[in-house]
Order: structure tokens, then C-alpha cells, then sequence
């Protein structure tokens, strides 16, 4: 497997320090999505529709840590992936302890959490190392969420309610624009770690660490990679019966983008990457479309 380099089309200003990741959200008779932006220091979430060349984005912040639970309120949010469903309800990835804050379409109420437990895998917990955890986090049309570990050791994981199976990765289950993220009766239960998957041999001396997942407009899996600074295209069927997943397709960031952290895919197959920076300034690059 080559790989082939990317090129810098554009570059914005999102108004957020150390932006950790990067989401997307449905927009009620909207043809494209909005991007939402999270940063893991403050807990500031912005929302804006999608950066075009020679267009200054709509940025609207919230600050949410004030309808958060006191208990949840810490002093760094500790927020690393973003995403969103049909509804417009939007998904915030806490790393550790690993957690999934859903919040209303209007971004003024706490409406759910998930509980992401590692009970079933002796060998992983979330304070260990606890800045090399949860990483990216895609919704699942099942009702389950993957979720990838940065690296020590790197895995991508699906959780999902005690009791239930994994289903690995194929057509139709990546939640895609027009679904909803099914919502239980009653009190959602915690999620436990249904099954994780590391990289094959092949992929794993290519690719050392993940900081954030997005799904393509071809319903397929990419991966974004900080130390080995490349998007990675996950293979189309992750058997839930495996224990490892391949990549189909790599491609190299520019020397520019320094600390990716955030990464999204528009329609036309172009990466938007934001990189963690101290300085609401030049930190999301539009890069050239993947081919």
C-alpha cells in the first residue's frame, strides 16, 4: 500500500484554544452538515457551517460547563471527538474517565451520558496513562459507538449495552446523515467494551498513535494520525470475529499542519484537519480531496 501527499486548498481561524476534535452534525433542510469543534482544555464546544474557500464560517460558541453535572465540571474538560445525529443532538467524547455527553440540539441541556466501561478487558482501564486514551468517536446505526484508544496499545473498540454483541464494521452501519442514534426506554444503561480490534502488522509499523476517526461520504472509516501525521481508509468489513483491521489507502499530511488533532470529510472527499494549537488562529486546514 502507497501512500500519496495532501495539499493545503485553505486555511481558517476557529476561535477555540487546543482544539483535540472535530464532529459533524445534520442541518434540518440544509444539504450540508455543520462542523462542531471541541477543545480538551475548555468546555467550549463551536459550531459553524462548513469552511469553503474564500468564505468566512458562521462561529457560534457555547460554553457548556454549566449544565454539565457538578460532578462532571472539572477543571479541563478532558473533551477529545465530537459528533452528531438527524435530530441535531450532538455526541462530546470525554477521554478519561471515557464518557459520552449528549446534549439537545439547542446546546442548553444535558439530556443523556454514556458510561464507557472496560470491565470485560482485564488489561485496559482509563486512568492508566490516562492522555493516551479515548480518542475519535463514531456513532453506530445500532446503537452502539467506536471509539479508538490513541496508542498503549492502539485499538479501535465498540461499545455497547451489557449483553449485547458487536457487530464490527460494514455497510450500513456507520451512522450516516439521514439516521437517528436509536434512543432506549427508559434510563440508558453504561456501555461496556463489546470488542476491540488492533491494527494488522502491516498497518501498525505505518501508523503509531490515532487523534480522531471520521466517516466518509463512502460509508467507509478513516483514521487520523498525529505522530505519523497521515489519513488513514480503514478496511470495509471489520468481522466482529476478528482481532485485527487493515487500512486500503493512505495519505500524507502536509509539513504545516502541526499537532492534528481534528478531522473531518465533506461530500466531495475533502479533509478538514484543525490542529491543537495555544492560539484561536490558522488552526483548520481544507486540504485537497482524497484520490
Amino acid at each position: 500500500m502507497g501512500s500519496r501527499s495532501l495539499e493545503i486548498r485553505a486555511v481558517f481561524d476557529v476561535p477555540l484554544l487546543e482544539i483535540s476534535g472535530l464532529g459533524q452534525r445534520p442541518r434540518s433542510g440544509a444539504r450540508t452538515p455543520e462542523m462542531l469543534a471541541v477543545g480538551d482544555n475548555s468546555f467550549d464546544i463551536v459550531v459553524a457551517n462548513l469552511p469553503e474557500p474564500g468564505e468566512t464560517p458562521d462561529y457560534r460558541r457555547h460554553d457548556l460547563k454549566g449544565i454539565l453535572d457538578s460532578d462532571d465540571a472539572a477543571e479541563s474538560s478532558e473533551w477529545e471527538a465530537a459528533d452528531g445525529d438527524v435530530t441535531g443532538r450532538v455526541f462530546i467524547l470525554q477521554e478519561s474517565p471515557g464518557k459520552v455527553f449528549i446534549l439537545n440540539p439547542e446546546l442548553d441541556e444535558l439530556i443523556d451520558t454514556i458510561d464507557l466501561r472496560l470491565d470485560s478487558y482485564e488489561d485496559l482501564e482509563w486512568s492508566n496513562s490516562p492522555n493516551t486514551q479515548a480518542e475519535g468517536l463514531v456513532l453506530l446505526a445500532n446503537g452502539h459507538v467506536l471509539v479508538a484508544k490513541e496508542k498503549d496499545p492502539l485499538l479501535l473498540m465498540e461499545f455497547g449495552p451489557a449483553g449485547d454483541e458487536a457487530q464490527g464494521l460494514g455497510p450500513g452501519l456507520l451512522l450516516m446523515s439521514g439516521k437517528e442514534f436509536p434512543t432506549p426506554h427508559g434510563k440508558r444503561p453504561p456501555f461496556e467494551l463489546l470488542k476491540a480490534w488492533k491494527l494488522d502488522e502491516e498497518t501498525d509499523e505505518r501508523i503509531n498513535d490515532v487523534s480522531d476517526v471520521a466517516v466518509g461520504p463512502d460509508d467507509r472509516l478513516y483514521l487520523l494520525s498525529d505522530e505519523s501525521r497521515c489519513i488513514a481508509r480503514i478496511e470495509n468489513r471489520v468481522s466482529a470475529a476478528g482481532t485485527s483491521l487493515g487500512t486500503t489507502a493512505l495519505w500524507r499530511l502536509p509539513e504545516e499542519l502541526e499537532q492534528p488533532e481534528g478531522l473531518i470529510l465533506t461530500e466531495d472527499l475533502v479533509p478538514l484537519v484543525a490542529i491543537d494549537k495555544g492560539e484561536p488562529e490558522r488552526n483548520l486546514f481544507v486540504l485537497s480531496a482524497l484520490q
